[in-house]
């Protein structure tokens, strides 16, 4: 069997416009990973096992194309980790200044809505039910945390309360409810599921506060590629994604490859398992702004279980580890040499819509005092 796919991406974030070239995907003929599994290419569909048992038996090629959400949309809960830290050292001086260490996380609850008359599914809106984020940096220090959540919106710096609005209790622009249950931004994506275009929306306050976060960055990195055609387990295919850290904001792109490794019973659901992986260790990379990095060493891993049902994907977890540096070159004298290494864990993980937990993934209780 091989799977081939093109790809010709266009992600917008905020104001800034990240042009991917066109990339052809990749197919690799893998050997069966589950034993003993009928691979004949007669096109029947998956036969599921007992609905305890923790694998699925199959017979011949499963279809599981991209499908966007559904009339009433799904809900998921999004983490993301990311621990960098970055250096510069100018030709002029005799010694590189201390690196600048970063530390951010982010919880998102969030939605994603179909919009009516899109053709193909091929768009879909985020909406926003609560988010936590957290920011620690030294040299020089600096810690906010952010929590929107339960009709109410609160803002910490450096330990201190700067902004704490309740429900109808507002002091400046930023209200909870111009965030709670409101559309934060639009994803459009290729027939595969390959992000096309980012844009956010909402109130102008919103937006200004919602762009800081890397949430549909990190949204549009744990978008599971699909291809059109029927796969067997050792099918393998590609999709390019730019990481929701600061190497992506500079529009370094990952070509990541999916394999899909057999089927199991994850939840409770017949899924597909599907790992991700990626490597780069390149010299003189151009991103897809046309920054030109002069070194790049990345390696992805990734786990993602898909519904065999409904394509639907219930749970994505990735870890990366990017290095990069680059040049800046003010003069034909003085240039500033820029390096940066960070490492990110994502996890995407569906959640009950109706449920409101109080309590953010760590168990800590919503606006907690600590």
């Amino acid at each position: 069997m091989r799977i081939a796919s093109s790809l010709t991406a266009v992600f917008t974030i905020g104001i800034v416009a990240l042009w991917l070239p066109a990339c052809n995907g990749k197919s690799k003929n893998g050997p069966t990973i589950l034993q003993g599994m009928d691979t004949t290419a007669d096109g029947k569909q998956a036969r599921f096992s007992d609905s305890q048992s923790a694998t699925v038996d199959t017979e011949g090629p499963t279809h599981l194309p991209y499908r966007g959400p559904g009339s009433g949309g799904v809900a998921y809960r999004l983490t993301l980790e990311i621990d960098g830290q970055q250096a510069a050292l100018r030709s002029s001086e005799r010694t590189q200044q201390p690196a600048v260490r970063e530390m951010k996380t982010l919880e998102a609850d969030f939605r994603k809505l179909p919009v009516e008359g899109a053709d193909s599914g091929d768009v879909f809106l985020v909406g926003l039910d609560a988010l936590h984020y957290t920011q620690k940096q030294q040299n020089p220090p600096l810690e906010r945390d952010i929590e929107i959540a339960d009709d109410r919106l609160r803002v910490r710096i450096n330990g201190e309360t700067s902004v704490d609005n309740r429900g109808n209790r507002i002091t400046g622009t930023l209200a909870p409810r111009i965030f709670l249950g409101r559309i934060f931004g639009v994803i459009t994506h290729d027939a595969s599921g390959n992000p096309v275009n980012l844009s956010s929306r909402g109130a102008p306050a919103a937006r200004q506060l919602m762009d800081e976060f890397p949430t549909l960055a990190a949204v549009a990195y744990t978008m599971i590629t699909l291809p059109e055609e029927p796969i067997a387990a050792g099918s393998s295919w590609s999709g390019v994604r730019i990481p929701p850290s600061r190497s992506g904001e500079l529009g370094l792109s990952l070509t990541i490859d999916y394999t899909l490794t057999g089927f199991e019973i994850f939840e409770g659901v017949p899924c597909a398992l599907i790992l991700l992986s990626a490597r780069v260790d390149e010299k003189a990379v151009a991103s897809v702004t046309g920054h030109l990095f002069d070194q790049v060493q990345a390696t992805l891993t990734g786990t993602a279980w898909v519904e065999l049902e409904n394509s639907l994907v219930r749970r994505v977890n990735i870890n990366d580890q990017i290095r990069a540096s680059w040049t800046d070159t003010i003069n034909s004298v003085i240039s500033t040499q820029h390096r940066i290494e960070h490492t990110s864990k994502l996890e995407l993980a569906l959640r009950d819509p109706d449920e409101n937990p109080k309590r953010w993934s760590d168990g800590t209780p919503q606006f907690d005092s600590h």
